[in-house]
């Protein structure tokens, strides 16, 4: 049991402007303490003082350390309580010294400076944190949980790199000392299965399943919605299992989803829009090079932030005029029904959370529900902005036609800096290729095509060809590879963009 006193925190300096987890313990008093522990201890012999790993744990002894305080009583929240008054009863000094550990806490849990939190929320208080216990409920379980969703996606990524390292180390103690002139990869090769999952497919061949996919998926969002209409809790495992399968898709060939993504009926169009939207967000994660956790947890996201759009009225929905003031209102409210729909669920990871409430922010601070700036939106909302913007932008809603992937590429870049983060959107962009898949393009042999693949350099590599400019008719489909002949002079080149309703195509009509 730790020797920290509460009253030890009256008129401590908590109001730095950085976080830092030493810093707190020593306001505490039981920096020593943690840092003694043997789970500390263990980390900082096996990746030194400074990790981030380590970091993590001492946050994670501490709150052990304080749990029986934790889950003591407190005094009842006083609206009219300012610590710029002298105090001078006894009771006055002990409510400001626990509000002072209350607010230490928020910041241990959220990994975030207590002049952080206050930016971020003006209107800060420890109300509902006094009132736990007297509800019977336990203020250490509410911070631990909130510790673990803040860290879950490191702590995932840290577990899966130390079994990888595990595995290898494994395999080398293994190997004699006469073979370990044998290069290690191959070793590893002939002992680890494939997993035929991820084997490399065709386009179309992968068209087919991915097309099958999103079928169950369409299904399995209209169950979700009856599910939360009757007020049960959504199938999160469920959900999962097919946020996997897209994982698996995508990884076997990217292109096929990529391209599937644009088959949008605008009459069941949230269903679409919510699986395009985890399409593009395992895209992205990929492009950011992140572990499989962080994929999973993204593609999560992109797939239920939106569900709160659901519970407005369908008219509204499905509604193919420019929305009223009021209309707009009650609009923005779907980010709160979304909310309301996760809460009643067990095992959301915050970084869904995050997605839902801040998809709607804009770096410039103009966006909603709370006009937050740059730094205030979580990285996971800007990655929602992102993926949220494109696929609106590209789809056929009731409202508006595409703008198509061209358009939609260069009206992003321009909302660069402004609406969307500088640096994540010129990672996404880049990875869909200025002339990204499903674009529409006059080929230099005056056929029109869709772009179904891009080569490693993110350019087109793959056509479908369905209509010749010369004859003004449509011919049957074939695909074309660019920049695959050896004779300049005939070689097929991408020479403008064309708008495919001009010449009455559709992409959907061509994918498979």
């Amino acid at each position: 049991m730790s020797a920290f006193k509460i009253e030890s925190c009256f008129g401590a300096d908590i109001n730095v402007g950085y976080f830092d987890i030493d810093e707190i313990l020593s306001i505490l008093g039981i920096k020593e303490k943690v840092v003694n522990s043997k789970r500390v201890q263990s980390l900082i012999k096996l990746h030194g003082r400074k990790d981030r790993i380590v970091s993590v744990a001492m946050r994670q002894v501490a709150f052990d350390l304080l749990r029986s305080d934790l889950d003591s009583s407190f005094l009842p929240y006083d609206p009219y309580f300012t610590d710029d008054k002298l105090l001078n009863s006894r009771r006055e000094r002990l409510y400001d010294a626990q509000e002072r550990f209350l607010v230490l806490c928020m910041s241990i849990a959220s990994g975030r400076s207590v002049r952080s939190l206050k930016k971020l929320n003006p209107d800060l208080n420890t109300k509902e944190l006094r009132s736990k216990h007297a509800r019977g409920q336990s203020l250490f379980r509410y911070f631990r949980q909130e510790l673990n969703e803040q860290t879950r996606e490191y702590i995932l990524s840290y577990k899966d790199r130390m079994s990888h390292r595990s595995n290898a180390e494994s395999v080398k103690s293994n190997v004699s000392p006469l073979a370990e002139s044998v290069p290690l990869k191959s070793t590893v090769m002939k002992k680890e299965p494939v997993d035929t999952k991820l084997i490399p497919t065709s386009f179309d061949a992968e068209t087919a399943t991915a097309l099958k996919l999103f079928q169950d998926g369409h299904a399995l969002l209209v169950t979700q919605v009856e599910r939360f209409r009757r007020g049960e809790q959504l199938e999160m495992l469920e959900l999962m299992k097919f946020c996997r399968r897209l994982i698996e898709s995508h990884t076997r060939n990217n292109f096929s989803l990529m391209a599937i993504r644009h088959i949008k009926d605008a009459s069941t169009y949230l269903e679409q829009h919510a699986m395009g939207m985890a399409v593009l967000g395992i895209h992205f994660a990929k492009a950011m090079k992140l572990s499989r956790a962080y994929i999973e947890v993204i593609t999560l996201g992109a797939l239920l932030f939106d569900l709160g759009r659901f519970r407005l009225p369908m008219a509204m929905v499905t509604k193919s005029s420019k929305m009223t003031n009021a209309e707009f209102d009650l609009f923005r409210k779907h980010i709160q029904f979304g909310e309301q729909i996760l809460q009643k669920c067990e095992g959301v990871p915050k970084a869904v959370y995050q997605m839902l409430l801040d998809h709607h922010e804009k770096i410039d601070g103009s966006g909603y529900p709370e006009g937050k700036q740059d730094q205030e939106i979580s990285v996971y909302g800007k990655i929602a902005a992102i993926i949220d913007a494109y696929d609106a932008m590209t789809s056929e809603q009731p409202h508006k036609p595409s703008m198509g992937p061209i358009k939609a590429y260069q009206q992003m870049q321009k909302e660069s800096g402004l609406a969307f983060d500088k640096q994540l959107l010129g990672v996404f962009l880049k990875s869909i290729g200025r002339i990204p898949v499903g674009s529409c393009v006059l080929l230099s042999n005056g056929r029109v095509g869709f772009v179904l693949t891009l080569n490693k350099e993110f350019q087109p590599s793959l056509v479908r060809q369905v209509y010749s400019m010369t004859n003004k008719a449509f011919i049957e489909s074939s695909d074309i590879e660019l920049n695959k002949s050896a004779n300049l002079r005939t070689e097929v080149v991408i020479e403008k963009e064309v708008d495919p309703q001009s010449v009455g195509l559709q992409f959907i009509n061509h994918i498979s």
